[in-house]
């Protein structure tokens, strides 16, 4: 075997240290204006992202991976709560719940916000909001309801969708005048994360304006409705508005 060969072969190969996973990379992020107000998740969450236990899924996991963190925040703010699931775990679960068939463990298969929406439900039993934007341009008019979620709930977010379906989470947002930022943590991140300056410094954590989203393309946004504090919403009525699923059929 080459030397190039091995290099690559130790590179690309996933390492897992699941247990020494980064917290609250957000923090120390600067608001991106000098005015306006900031709202952002209340509590603690660790960072996962493509490959942090060991398990490859670059390309195809950074849904399970948001859910992973939105977990580790639920885990960290409801005492006694079930460890976070792994992404075989998360498989096995939405195809209990019939939403996948049988074929789905194992796969490559993407998941989204309708998916992280059940498996918190099941797992911890926290009912999630789900806000269907049309397209990327509109999302101006949902901001509002994300200000409330944060200063009423505090939990992040989950966002994936369909031209854009890098799913991201948000742990805040920014607004001024005529502004409006999210804060984007990225779960496409490869390696070992080493601090929390160097993702922000890379753009892994950011500040992210809202008409840099792709315009054409449709988002769900899951919010969970469990406060900081552990106190579940228990308004079941509230928990899905409209959502327009994502066929996920992609295998890599």
């Amino acid at each position: 075997m080459s030397i190039c060969l091995l290099m690559f072969k130790m590179t690309s190969t996933p390492v897992n240290y699941s247990e020494n996973l980064l917290q609250n990379v957000h923090e120390g992020t600067e608001p991106p204006t000098t005015n306006g107000t900031t709202s952002v998740i209340q509590g603690s969450y660790h960072y996962y992202h493509y490959g942090c236990d060991g398990m490859n899924d670059k390309g195809w996991g950074c849904g399970y991976r948001t859910l992973q963190t939105i977990c580790s925040w639920i885990r960290g703010t409801i005492e006694h709560s079930p460890a976070v699931p792994s992404i075989p775990a998360i498989q096995q679960i939405l195809i209990h719940l019939e939403d996948k068939p049988s074929g789905f463990m194992g796969s490559h298969d993407w998941i989204g916000s309708f998916e992280v929406c059940l498996v918190v439900d099941h797992l911890y039993g926290v009912s999630s909001k789900i806000i269907h934007v049309t397209k990327g341009s509109d999302l101006n008019q949902h901001m509002p309801s994300l200000i409330e979620h944060f200063n009423r709930y505090g939990s992040p977010l989950m966002m994936g969708g369909d031209q854009d379906c890098s799913a991201k989470a948000v742990m805040g947002i920014h607004a001024s005048d005529s502004d409006v930022y999210l804060l984007i943590v990225d779960p496409h991140y490869c390696g070992r994360a080493r601090s929390c300056q160097e993702l922000q410094k890379k753009e892994w954590v950011k500040w992210q304006h809202i008409d840099e989203f792709v315009h054409s393309s449709f988002y769900n946004i899951c919010l969970p409705l469990c406060t900081g504090n552990g106190n579940i919403s228990g308004d079941k009525n509230n928990a899905v508005i409209k959502v327009k699923k994502i066929n996920r059929t992609k295998k890599i």
